[in-house]
């Protein structure tokens, strides 16, 4: 799936871990933006694709292969690799509590466990926010990945599966949206108690997922290929044709005019 759909798939799993947290508003924030990033930090491994890559990170490292090569291979630094990977999200918490260690000059067994308490939403909410970008990239086509690293290290990939293009799915971004904005409303009516907020929250949250994973399934077409395919404009008109019929041409206009104007596919 696009970038910005992942990021805000976190948002809205930090949005209920902030109704959990029953913090105050600036933490809730803090949870919030720790989901969003987790959405977003797998992707960090198509940098390959950059134009200065080989110039810069590769000849720095010494790598063998060209950006292009590394993206669409199956090295551990490859797309769809480590980076997407259950395993990526818990060694990058554990680095951020190490280097937090680091700059209290602090390596208390209690200190770490205070903190690990004092910041559990955040965590949770990157953790999560993080395993949903695998979860959302499994129904896309397999292509020379043929899925995503889950259990790395282990060499199995995981998904390609072909029931949603990689892009252009604005139905599940409108149901992401509207997941977003109502949390966001639970979260800030004051008068609601804490059980309600975070009934309310989780409910809205498994509500979306669900018409999520019902619209993932019920795509009319299969956009399943491996390695490269030469009908992939073709997949992306058919991919816009069935958003046409699901939103209607009034907001499949609206849509289509947005992504236009935004620098990523979308």
């Amino acid at each position: 799936m696009d970038l910005i759909s992942h990021t805000l798939t976190g948002v809205a799993v930090g949005t209920v871990f902030a109704a959990i947290s029953n913090d105050d508003w600036k933490r809730k924030c803090s949870i919030i933006f720790a989901g969003g990033i987790g959405g977003a930090l797998p992707d960090i491994d198509a940098i390959s694709l950059w134009s200065r890559f080989d110039s810069t990170i590769g000849s720095f490292f010494g790598l063998e292969h060209t950006g292009r090569e590394i993206y669409a291979g199956k090295f551990w630094y490859s797309h769809h690799a480590a980076l997407h990977s259950i395993l990526a999200p818990l060694i990058i918490i554990l680095l951020a509590v190490f280097i937090t260690s680091i700059v209290r000059k602090n390596f208390e067994i209690s200190e770490i466990r205070s903190h690990f308490d004092l910041k559990k939403y955040s965590f949770l909410a990157f953790f999560f926010g993080f395993l949903f970008h695998l979860f959302e990239d499994m129904p896309t086509p397999g292509s020379v990945w043929g899925g995503v690293n889950l259990f790395f290290p282990s060499s199995e990939y995981i998904g390609g599966y072909g029931k949603i293009w990689w892009w252009n799915n604005y139905d599940l971004f409108l149901i992401i949206v509207c997941v977003i904005v109502l949390n966001l409303t639970i979260n800030f009516v004051q008068k609601f108690s804490h059980k309600i907020k975070m009934g309310a929250s989780i409910s809205v949250f498994v509500l979306g997922f669900s018409l999520f994973l019902f619209q993932i399934n019920t795509r009319p077409i299969d956009f399943s290929y491996s390695d490269h395919t030469p009908n992939f404009d073709n997949y992306e008109a058919q991919s816009k044709l069935i958003q046409k019929e699901i939103l209607g041409e009034t907001v499949f206009d609206i849509m289509t005019k947005i992504d236009g104007k935004i620098p990523l596919n979308f």
